[in-house]
């Protein structure tokens, strides 16, 4: 591989050791400096790089170089206790890219590597050295708020939203990365109440449409009305642009079906038992044969001693 392959443009933090190493002795660079976002610089010799190398970790990231030194793995230059003129080159890798400038830059790290473009009439912001820099552009806009933002906390992906809160209320700002460390930020604080607005709506709609199933209903999106109906489909608008039609299909109702609650007899509550007269036949049918015969001759026991005093 030619030393034309290894190139400042593609020197980023997620580059391995090795690549770091080659670069560094295709430039005119003596030292290898690496800018994390938060914690200690890190300066090494080109002798370092190669012994990491060596030692197995030319495949580990630029990235992980603060890791090593925690595990004591390589122990980093302190600038103080070496001697260098103000000519001494490094090559620097940061978030933002990559840089050979003087290595009196690694004492002094404030302000990062700026693109040339970096003044164009465009919002511009840079995360680099544990801060976040906007430029002309974005601070007319958006005011140097932005710039108190912990990086740290930042998400790392290509695209996120961070809120704002300012004298005008609330306000929510969109970052879309050009390069490692370099994005362009947007207002999206309309574009974000309309997908919430949107949001809300949505679900209203499933609310409802699981109501009608939970009734025993049936519907169907349809991108025409149904042939021959005026009802039963619902027009479907959304900022008076149609989107749709619904159908709607409920189960028949059930009539009512009232039911006559039979009373129950009344029943008539027991009668005592009442002795009936006796009836003649009745008292007849009691008389022996002896007094039978005596009524017959129309007498009786009174009525003989009766007769017999008056003879």
């Amino acid at each position: 591989m030619n030393d034309s392959d290894y190139s400042l443009s593609s020197l980023t933090p997620e580059s391995t050791l090795l690549y770091f190493l080659r670069t560094l002795f295709g430039s005119a660079a003596e030292y290898a400096v690496y800018i994390p976002d938060s914690g200690d610089i890190i300066v090494l010799t080109k002798g370092q790089l190669v012994f990491l190398v060596e030692r197995g970790c030319g495949e580990a990231m630029i990235k992980t170089l603060p890791q090593l030194s925690e595990r004591n793995i390589i122990k980093p230059v302190d600038i103080d206790e070496i001697d260098y003129n103000d000519q001494t080159r490094a090559l620097y890798v940061e978030t933002a890219g990559a840089f050979i400038g003087t290595l009196r830059t690694a004492v002094y790290p404030d302000e990062p590597q700026y693109p040339s473009w970096w003044e164009a009439p465009v919002p511009f912001a840079i995360t680099s050295r544990g801060v976040l820099r906007l430029n002309a552009t974005a601070v007319k806009m958006f005011g140097s708020g932005l710039e108190k933002m912990n990086v740290s906390e930042l998400p790392e992906r290509d695209e996120f939203i961070v809120r704002l809160e300012g004298l005008n209320g609330t306000r929510f700002i969109a970052f879309r990365k050009l390069k490692p460390g370099i994005f362009t930020i947007d207002d999206c604080t309309d574009d974000l109440d309309d997908a919430q607005d949107i949001t809300w709506w949505a679900a209203v709609g499933q609310a409802w449409v699981k109501e009608i199933e939970a009734k025993g209903g049936k519907w169907q999106r349809l991108s025409s009305p149904p042939e021959g109906k005026k009802k039963g489909y619902r027009a479907c608008e959304w900022q008076g642009q149609l989107q749709g039609y619904l159908e709607i299909k409920m189960p028949p109702r059930k009539k009512a079906v009232q039911q006559v609650r039979k009373e129950p007899e009344k029943q008539e509550p027991p009668q005592p038992e009442v002795s009936a007269a006796r009836r003649p036949d009745d008292v007849i049918s009691n008389i022996g044969p002896q007094a039978m015969a005596l009524l017959a001759a129309g007498q009786s026991r009174e009525n003989e001693v009766f007769f017999s005093e008056g003879a």
